[in-house]
């Protein structure tokens, strides 16, 4: 009997307390995470968790990977293109078997994703190709959640136009970067107010009309993530 009493005053019945303490300090401390990470700088703690992503520290490699929510977006899509440099655009259309009729490139105004008529339209038409719809679609949804306005700018060489639907390159061009927008914003991902067009006929050409290889690089559609 002795020895049971001795044992009942030793047993510890408040050792529960100090798990359900730190039970209480770790959701104190969760929830202050939460409510700091609602004012927290949206660019900075994208950039800081694309670093942990591309392996700076690993923390998020093997953990759970949090996804960053832009204000104006109920979905973050990692693509965003203002999360890429130029290089790392034109690498992932490169990867897409249209090497040289997509490039990209910074320009004092913006970021140009500049794309082959080629590529989008039969030749002197400004209607879409199906083989283009796959190039839209990535672009599409690398601009899903920024908020950068796009301006769509056709532009064509310097040979005369031989076509009953338009009158000059002037009008082709406008035709083109119409249609562009128009596939752009048919699913209602994108909003209409950031876009605009701009159609510059063979007036900015990216290089001299002397040869057709030349004359080709001048006929494209630049979409112009504008600064």
């Amino acid at each position: 009997m002795a020895k049971r009493e001795v044992e009942e005053e030793t047993l510890d019945t408040d050792g529960w307390m100090a798990t359900f303490s730190d039970l209480l300090s770790l959701m104190l401390t969760f929830f202050v995470l939460l409510f700091a990470m609602k004012s927290v700088d949206q660019g900075k703690l994208e950039e800081a968790l694309g670093y942990f992503r591309q392996g700076g520290i690993g923390v998020l490699r093997s953990g759970i990977d949090m996804p960053v929510m832009p204000p104006d977006s109920k979905v973050f899509d990692p693509r965003v293109i203002k999360q890429f440099s130029p290089s790392e655009v034109q690498k992932m259309f490169n990867n897409k078997r249209i090497h040289g009729q997509v490039s990209v490139r910074t320009e004092a105004k913006g970021t140009v994703i500049s794309v082959s008529s080629g590529l989008l339209f039969p030749s002197g038409q400004s209607i879409l190709r199906p083989e283009a719809e796959a190039v839209l679609d990535e672009i599409v949804l690398m601009t899903q959640g920024a908020t950068y306005e796009i301006q769509v700018e056709g532009h064509t060489d310097n040979l005369p136009i031989r076509s009953s639907l338009y009158a000059s390159n002037w009008e082709l061009s406008v035709a083109r970067a119409g249609s562009v927008v128009r596939y752009m914003l048919k699913d209602g991902k994108l909003e209409p107010k950031r876009f605009s067009v701009v159609g510059f006929g063979d007036s900015k050409p990216l290089a001299k009309n002397d040869t057709p290889e030349n004359r080709s690089k001048n006929r494209r559609v630049d979409i112009v993530f504008l600064k």
